[in-house]
């Protein structure tokens, strides 16, 4: 550079030398020659850094990861931890130029060798790659999307190199898969070889990808693989001086032991999203921010303990190159660990109530199943049911039938599918564009299309209801009588403007309905065509029809490995036909090997909670089901996560804190001393009870009616669960002083009840949950829990153990203490007083005699909670919330009766009957006092207790 400027100086003064301007420009020249050689000594150019030799530095700083806090129960066993893994990574500035020039490759090339080299070391040792790249190699071999939306147009923003989708030329925006596939792997961006076949080239394009993204910030590592066995750790390092670049560092890997028994209250850990980033960091100093590498809590304790157990990251100040490679280390922080969190549940006692909830559950399911095809009752599980259950719920997956791989028994069935499915299409097509049929002319699996199509179109924004005025409208009346066609209501709701097309058509000169029906018609059949629920109709009706066999649905659960051929016990029998098809899913129900879970029929899920009555210290908080959080934490496993988003079961739902039922008649305790303390009734009160009670319009009923308990006092009210007494108690609530009735009186004392009892709150454990729903019409009804009540199964868990501990209401609580990584408590359960309830201790008495008699006179004598070493006293409930569909049944309970040590609340949405919750207590108490009983004694499932 300063032979060049030399060189064009001489010139100049040779040719100004005769010019009388000469010294004025020599004096120019030589003026910026000294200023521009000043800039480069003094190294510093417009606020950056430069050495002597031009090279750009800057500063930057990189997080060193804390280690994340433990979380241990009760008794100190591990339940999340830390464990060492090992990550593959690939450093973005490492230099290939020498080695690819002794090749005799590019760069590139050399590039792609690697990648695809660590690939083949990863896949021999049973690792995958950890990068996600939104192109696919589908069942027909052809490169589809994975992303849409914004999605899709960043990563094509991305892949084109420009900073903005309108830069985009209309060729590129129209890109398919295949598109940027060849683009990407031809020589204008990272020239992967026609030597790779497609799969592989994918994956090597992938990595490439994510290695290419990260160009502007060579400092950070790009990781290549996740979680690496040590097998390919061992082998990476021992070809690494011919995978340049390819590094694996020991990171610290989020564990979960008993995970599916855990999982609501753990949560797991993810990277943090740009809302989190931004919610986290508004609060946070310089030095403690998160960064975009960060992981957080997304889900329970890890989530809301979030600041407990992160710990603080260390820091490592540097100086980078232009290019993001590092220069020079200048400053570093170490790290510290996050702090851990001791828990109140016993693990033991988790477990048990789990496994017990889910034997109950299936109990429920054999003791209601039927070896019918079809049944008018609702409480009847059919076998076909079953079997479409299996369909329904992904457990036999449709789109493996097709595969190249498929047994002949899956391309029969998915043969006589497909087949079902045309024929299908073909009517719709009929009823829809030419034969117009009423519903009612239509058979029972037409009607229920019609009805599908509707919600279809209603979940895709197409169909509004709200549109319609469905008191007035004799078109939409006659439709829900099906006494027209879909045709016919589908024109009426397009001249109503309930029918909008905005969201499947481009072109907006529709100009009358018959047009617009044809675009609803035309788009519905369309989308059926690849509809994944749709194809689940057809399955259920091929059932139905015979056109499918069990025995064929049977095969298909081994074919694709949900059962195993070498270990069934049944497998053999089943073959040669000694057992029917019916008890061959008979003992898979019993035996566990087809799960609640995983039919997701009525019922599929139930809640258990135990407490210490004397602290309010949670001992067990079970949900099920549960989900494996192991397989979302760190790098989320995407396969699974679809499963579990798509389970009908919904097992990421915290069903003890986040789902409502009526409490039904474990609300009568409540009432009763409601009741005392209002001095509406007293100990001495009887009541002469008739069956219906006429005293309010509509007369409510209980439940014995026509029958009727005759003449009966609080405790054998409670006992047996007499409607009509907690009726009359409900008006005397709502009587004032004149004898007039008025129902926001009662319901207003009874909330002041309901409140003691801590039902005015959430109950205090440590997770996200449902505020409570006290209600506030209808005294007489409330007073059975019935009308607008509504609580979790850990707000009555709260309720039931202020009743055993006969007053002081506390908060519940799942965490004993956090401690920090030298053992010094630093926050401890607070055990905090809610509120007191005042009554004498002859009031108690009754209450608790009488829910002792539940159990011990109400409850058959032979049932596992009357067999057991200790005296059960609890309240059974009944809540209809489905005319169609069974009712929940809940249990709250304690005991001993005598000196309470433990309550036990159970609910089992849609689970027939509240004896089998109280049964499910039952088998809680006999593992905590007399676990010989429980295998004594025979569970049922099938327990019929009248409230």
């Amino acid at each position: 550079m300063f032979k060049e400027f030399f060189s064009m100086l001489k010139e100049t003064i040779i040719e100004q030398f005769k010019n009388r301007l000469f010294y004025v420009t020599l004096f120019f020249i030589v003026l910026f020659g000294i200023l521009i050689y000043r800039l480069f000594d003094l190294q510093i150019v417009n606020g950056a850094k430069y050495q002597s030799n031009f090279t750009y530095k800057s500063q930057k700083t990189v997080s060193v990861e804390a280690t994340r806090g433990n979380i241990y129960d009760c008794n100190g066993n591990l339940i999340a931890y830390n464990e060492t893994s090992y990550n593959v990574n690939y450093e973005s500035d490492a230099d290939l130029t020498e080695a690819a020039d002794k090749m005799g490759i590019t760069t590139n090339e050399l590039r792609n060798d690697i990648v695809y080299k660590t690939i083949l070391i990863l896949e021999q040792n049973g690792d995958k790659l950890s990068v996600d790249f939104p192109i696919r190699i589908n069942k027909n071999k052809e490169m589809e999307f994975t992303a849409s939306g914004a999605a899709l147009k960043t990563f094509l923003i991305n892949a084109y190199g420009v900073s903005s989708y309108d830069m985009l030329d209309e060729k590129q925006a129209k890109s398919s898969a295949k598109d940027v596939f060849d683009y990407m792997r031809s020589d204008e961006l990272f020239n992967i070889s026609t030597d790779y076949s497609d799969e592989y080239a994918l994956k090597i394009m992938s990595v490439r990808y994510k290695i290419w993204l990260n160009r502007f910030q060579q400092y950070m590592n790009v990781v290549v693989a996740a979680d690496v066995s040590k097998e390919s750790y061992a082998a990476i390092m021992e070809n690494s001086s011919e995978l340049i670049g390819m590094t694996v560092e020991v990171n610290s890997l989020r564990v979960y032991n008993n995970a599916k028994y855990y999982s609501h209250i753990i949560g797991y850990i993810g990277n943090i999203s740009n809302e989190e980033l931004e919610k986290y960091n508004s609060n946070l100093k310089e030095n403690e921010k998160y960064t975009a590498n960060d992981k957080v809590g997304k889900l329970g304790l890890e989530m809301e303990y979030e600041s407990y157990l992160r710990g603080t990251d260390g820091s490592s100040k540097m100086y980078v190159d232009n290019m993001g490679k590092v220069i020079e280390v200048i400053d570093s922080t170490e790290s510290k660990a996050g702090n851990d969190i001791y828990l109140t549940i016993d693990t033991e006692l988790q477990k048990f109530c789990y496994d017990a909830l889910e034997r109950e559950l299936s109990n429920i399911i054999l003791s209601h199943m039927v070896n019918m095809n079809s049944s008018n009752d609702y409480e009847d599980i059919t076998i076909v049911e079953i079997y479409n259950a299996l369909f329904d719920n992904n457990i036999i997956s449709i789109s493996e039938m097709n595969d190249e791989s498929a047994t002949d028994n899956e391309k029969n069935v998915y043969s006589t599918f497909i087949n079902s499915k045309k024929a299908t299409l073909t009517q719709l097509d009929s009823i829809l564009n030419e034969s117009h049929t009423p519903l009612y002319q239509l058979s029972k699996e037409y009607q229920d299309y019609m009805e599908f199509i509707c919600e279809q179109l209603s979940s895709r924004g197409v169909y509004d209801s709200s549109m319609l005025d469905k008191e007035n409208d004799s078109v939409y009346k006659s439709y829900i009588a099906n006494e027209i066609s879909l045709y016919e209501f589908l024109k009426h709701s397009i001249s109503k403007g309930a029918i909008n097309i905005e969201s499947i058509s481009t072109k907006s000169d529709y100009y009358d309905t018959d047009e617009i029906y044809e675009v609803v018609t035309a788009y519905i059949l369309e989308e059926f065509e690849k509809d994944t629920s749709f194809d689940k109709h057809i399955f259920k009706y091929m059932l139905l029809s015979g056109e499918i066999t069990g025995e064929q649905v049977i095969n298909l659960l081994f074919d694709q490995g949900v059962l195993n051929v070498a270990t069934d016990e049944d497998y053999d029998a089943f073959k040669t036909g000694v057992i029917s098809n019916y008890e061959f899913i008979y003992r898979k129900i019993k035996n566990l090997e087809i799960t609640p879970a995983m039919l997701a029929l009525d019922p599929c899920s139930g809640s258990v909670v135990v407490t210490d009555p004397a602290t309010g210290d949670v001992k067990a908080l079970v949900v099920y089901p549960g989900y494996d959080n192991n397989r979302l934490t760190n790098e989320i496993d995407e396969e699974y996560y679809k499963k579990v988003t798509e389970d009908l079961t919904t097992p990421m739902y915290n069903r003890a804190t986040m789902q409502r039922t009526a409490p039904g008649s474990t609300f009568k305790p409540l009432s009763t001393i409601a009741g005392l303390s209002e001095n509406v009734i007293s100990l001495d009160t009887v009541i002469k009870t008739t069956g219906v009670f006429d005293k309010v319009n509509p007369s409510p009923h209980c439940w014995i009616y026509p029958g009727a308990h005759g003449t009966i006092g609080i405790a054998s009210a409670i006992e047996n669960s007499c409607n009509y007494f907690y009726f009359e108690v409900g008006y005397r609530l709502a009587t004032d002083e004149n004898g007039a009735y008025n129902d926001k009186l009662g319901t207003d004392k009874l909330a002041k009840y309901a409140a003691l009892f801590g039902l005015d709150s959430t109950s205090g454990i440590e997770l996200p949950e449902l505020e409570p729903r006290i209600s506030d019409n209808d005294a007489v009804r409330s007073a059975i829990g019935q009308a607008k009540n509504s609580y979790t199964p850990v707000q009555l868990s709260k309720y039931v153990t202020t009743i055993a501990n006969e007053g002081t209401c506390y908060d519940l609580s799942i965490i004993d203490n956090i401690k920090d990584v030298d053992g010094k408590i630093i926050k401890s359960g607070d055990n905090k007083i809610h509120s007191k309830v005042e009554l004498s201790d002859s009031e108690w008495k009754v209450v608790k005699q009488g829910m002792r008699q539940v159990v011990s006179n109400h409850t058959a004598s032979t049932a596992l909670i009357n067999q057991i070493n200790v005296n059960v006293a609890g309240k059974t409930g009944t809540a209809q919330e489905d005319e169609t569909r069974p009712d929940h049944g809940l249990f709250i309970s304690f005991a001993p009766y005598e000196s309470p040590e433990v309550s036990v609340t159970c609910v089992i949405p849609y689970g027939y009957s509240s004896g089998n919750a109280e049964e499910l207590a039952g088998m809680v108490y006999a593992y905590m006092y007399d676990p010989e009983a429980l295998s004594t004694i025979e569970i049922t499932g099938n327990n019929e207790v009248s409230d």
